[in-house]
């Protein structure tokens, strides 16, 4: 096949070297694996309509190590997952007043600038910014989803790399526990563990009050045990978390040199904003379940939750 892809790099030297290390990606196997990962999704009823670029189906190949069955799986179950879940992937319109209000102060997600020691990507989450009486949870995780859909659209060695997950749970209290919905948390759980082209190399907790534990127990059952041996719980102590993110990566209200949580949020609204016919038009970009071969995929079947609630109100 001799055909050239619809791909121009934006990596360093020393990122290309590292893919070739760690992944075994060169430009053949690159070149083949994406043409192929394309051709099945045209040959599934159900995805044939998707424009796939090659910068897209990247993701997927270099966060599965160019493993195609992983690859097609994670891919199928993310356009599935945008149909299954409206509530998260519906209204990516970054100019609609509710996304407005929780991207001008950092809702949901704020990558920084740069990368670590290790040349991953750290994302800052602030679980508490948005208040859970004005705004639903759904929404603070959709704005969450649409900064993901830039970054990851814009930074490929993200997924040569990895990323590093910094939560801090300052300000954190029981409306933030009643306002979040276990059926939604445990659709998030999905979505980042079975979907996502990769998971977070190393999660760091912060600043966690009495009533995080409420959160965490619900979490920790969720989460799958490769994901746990990578939580840090420090707590107070910002000497220990600096041994797992650089300090001077950090923002200037963690003790670092990096932008300050204003100056990101400012950057990741207008950048969202910029990007808003992408945003709009990716939002769109989900599996067709009644074109499905076999049958549709559920809910039910997706998370066992709707199903099972069902099941206990029979009679």
């Amino acid at each position: 096949m001799s055909q050239k892809l619809d791909y121009e790099t934006t990596l360093t030297p020393e990122i290309i070297e590292k893919a070739e290390k760690e992944l075994g990606e060169d430009e053949h196997r690159r070149t083949e694996s994406v043409l192929a990962l394309r051709e099945w999704a045209k040959k599934q009823p159900h995805l044939q309509a998707m424009p796939l670029d090659a910068k897209f189906l990247l993701r997927y190949l270099r966060g599965c190590k160019f493993s195609m069955e992983k690859a097609k799986k994670k891919l199928d179950l993310t356009l599935t997952m945008r149909a299954a879940l409206p509530e998260f992937f519906d209204g990516w319109d970054p100019l609609s007043p509710e996304n407005q209000a929780i991207l001008s102060i950092g809702g949901g997600s704020l990558p920084l600038p740069g990368y670590d020691h290790l040349g991953r990507k750290v994302i800052l989450i602030r679980p508490a910014v948005v208040d859970l009486v004005k705004f639903k949870f759904e929404q603070v995780q959709r704005a969450g989803f649409m900064v993901s859909e830039v970054l990851g659209d814009e930074d490929e060695q993200l997924f040569i790399t990895g990323m590093v997950a910094l939560v801090d749970f300052s300000g954190y209290t029981m409306n933030h526990v009643t306002g979040t919905p276990v059926s939604s948390v445990k659709k998030l759980m999905v979505c980042f563990q079975d979907a996502a082209p990769m998971s977070p190399k190393s999660m760091n907790y912060i600043h966690t009050p009495a009533v995080f534990n409420i959160l965490n127990n619900l979490v920790n059952g969720l989460m799958k045990e490769k994901i746990k041996k990578r939580l840090h719980m420090h707590g107070e102590d910002l000497e220990s978390l600096y041994k797992e993110i650089p300090q001077k990566m950090l923002p200037k209200e963690y003790g670092g040199e990096n932008s300050s949580v204003a100056e990101l949020s400012a950057y990741w609204k207008k950048k969202c904003e910029d990007r808003r016919d992408f945003l709009i038009a990716t939002s769109k970009m989900r599996s067709d379940e009644s074109k499905r071969p076999g049958r549709p995929k559920t809910s039910d079947e997706l998370f066992g939750i709707e199903g099972s609630f069902r099941k206990l109100n029979v009679d």
